[in-house]
């Protein structure tokens, strides 16, 4: 039996002892038969005046519900909007996402040679791509960036913060524009995209943001203060947004990946890259790829919010922490 909604209206913000925001509709059948009905935020975007769906009854604290999920017929496809997108980690996720069926939106810097030939794999695995220019420590481009990727992709369904630069040196070396940078772009970055897309998850009914932290973040580590006070920065910055941002179907993880084989890695001096491969049990870098897959598994998996998932060979059990 076919149920299609009459009316809705739309709870935008949590009311105790509620958690989460949701839609209300009075729903038909066939025989005129009406009942009032939840419609779970992730739906959001499929409501409207006669949309057909099913109903069913969920259980929850507060007693069992009447539940009315839209029929997916003619569902967008998803949207991934990827900082540092071009090269490196980010492009590998970007292509993670388009082998899935996202359309991709790069965002980076400078839309360079590297950036074209990124463009063109996605485009070459049948969805779109888009680029939009960006500069994540600055508000007016992350602002500017933002609005014109929802005006090209329609929608955005999931961030994933990767953009990131290292200024490695000593700290007696080590010059306040060198810490700053550092922090502008890994941490502040972080928080201006996330800012800038909460209001349009929120529209849409809920989405996800990953943070790409890394294990100098959680472990510290030599001429890296910068590098890594933002990467641990990430950390609390995902626990906190994962806690504020529930009730409106975001959900936020951290990844903090090892040593991954990428010119950022590859820079470091040989001796200390030995050093490093000698000590974890698993003695190479991590592939660009493998980070891209667990990305695409954090945005697939709806349990997992608020969590830091290392990615590294093993080096936060092989690494003594002074």
């Amino acid at each position: 039996m076919g149920w299609r909604i009459r009316i809705f209206t739309e709870l935008l913000t949590p009311v105790e002892p509620f958690k989460s925001t949701y839609i209300l509709a009075i729903v038909e059948n066939e025989q005129g038969e009406r009942k009032i009905a939840r419609i779970p935020s992730k739906y959001f975007g499929l409501v409207s005046e006669g949309v057909e769906g099913d109903i069913t009854e969920e259980w929850t604290v507060f007693g069992k519900v009447t539940v009315f999920i839209p029929r997916l017929n003619g569902y967008p496809r998803r949207v991934v909007l990827v900082t540092g997108g071009s090269r490196g980690i980010g492009a590998s996720i970007s292509l993670e996402f388009a082998k899935h069926g996202f359309n991709v939106v790069i965002a980076d810097i400078m839309r360079d040679e590297e950036a074209e030939k990124t463009l063109e794999a996605i485009r070459g695995l049948g969805v779109e791509a888009y680029y939009v220019e960006m500069d994540v420590s600055k508000w007016e481009s992350v602002s500017k960036g933002i609005g014109e990727a929802v005006k090209l992709a329609g929608r955005i369904d999931v961030l994933v913060n990767n953009a990131g630069i290292t200024r490695d040196t000593y700290l007696e070396r080590m010059s306040e524009d060198d810490w700053n940078k550092v922090l502008d772009v890994n941490l502040k970055g972080a928080f201006l995209c996330s800012k800038a897309v909460y209001p349009v998850m929120k529209k849409q009914g809920g989405g996800v943001i990953i943070n790409i932290s890394s294990i100098i973040g959680i472990l510290g580590n030599p001429a890296q203060a910068n590098y890594s006070a933002s990467k641990a920065g990430l950390i609390g910055l995902t626990k906190t947004l994962a806690k504020e941002l529930a009730p409106y179907g975001i959900r936020v993880v951290a990844i903090a990946p090892g040593f991954a084989k990428t010119r950022m890695a590859l820079a470091v001096p040989s001796p200390l890259l030995q050093e490093y491969l000698r000590r974890i049990p698993i003695p190479r870098l991590v592939e660009p790829e493998e980070i891209a897959k667990l990305v695409f598994h954090v945005v697939e998996n709806e349990a997992l919010n608020g969590i830091v998932i290392p990615i590294d060979l093993g080096t936060t059990i092989s690494s003594p922490i002074a």
